[in-house]
């Protein structure tokens, strides 16, 4: 009995933390669709990592979404989000912009002294207008399937968008960690540990229809 109860207790924490996290995202989206783009309204240490989209961009990039045309894909709460650790609620999206466009949205929270802000966040248009202004050494353009897979990936686990697509490195058994796997296999955890023994820049490459991890030197 003591047992279930405790299990029910579990349950019931995280069903609110999940419940909090989603209205405070709504407000969030709606201040975003109101126009309002003060940068209190992201978190300070998720800018402060992710130092390549202002808030600003985020909530702009949010507000071409139709309200209602916004549908909750999945919810996952994290314990780290890359090098950082804590209270993480990620929430993806199945969206469509005012022109009827498909739009996929990922939206990462953090929980801090038992409030939610907005970490990171997300979207196709986003991580468009982010390569665009890349350097673009290969000349790679977005209908490459090398970039389709990565944004694929990025996609689905947003927490590896800090592991850039690999640009001038070649898959061989001298950089290549790990096996190649489908996209569908991957396991961010095992990301990670790969990456953490990597001492110069990790990168995802593609290697036939499957996703590969190279490191350009070893220790």
């Amino acid at each position: 009995m003591v047992a279930l109860l405790f299990l029910g207790a579990c349950t019931d924490d995280v069903t609110q933390k999940r419940d909090q996290g989603l209205e405070y995202l709504s407000g969030w989206f709606a201040a975003a669709a109101a126009g309002e783009r003060d940068e209190s309204l992201c978190h300070a240490f998720g800018l402060l990592k992710h130092p390549d989209v202002s808030c600003e961009a985020m909530l702009d990039h949010a507000a071409r979404v139709d309200p209602a045309q916004r549908t909750i894909a999945g919810i996952t709460q994290m314990d780290c989000f890359g090098e950082v650790c804590g209270e993480f609620l990620q929430v993806e999206f199945d969206s469509r912009d005012a022109a009827g466009n498909e739009v996929r949205e990922n939206a990462l929270l953090k929980r801090d002294e038992g409030r939610y802000r907005l970490y990171w966040y997300r979207s196709d248009t986003l991580l468009a207008e982010l390569r665009a202004g890349e350097p673009d050494p290969e000349e790679i353009n977005a209908k490459d399937p090398e970039q389709q897979a990565y944004d694929a990936l990025v996609a689905r686990h947003p927490a590896l968008y800090s592991y850039p697509p690999c640009y001038g490195v070649r898959a061989s058994s001298s950089t290549l960690r790990g096996r190649p796997t489908d996209i569908d296999d991957i396991d961010p955890a095992a990301v990670e540990v790969l990456a953490a023994e990597c001492p110069d820049t990790f990168c995802f490459a593609l290697v036939g229809s499957k996703i590969a991890t190279l490191c350009p030197t070893t220790r």
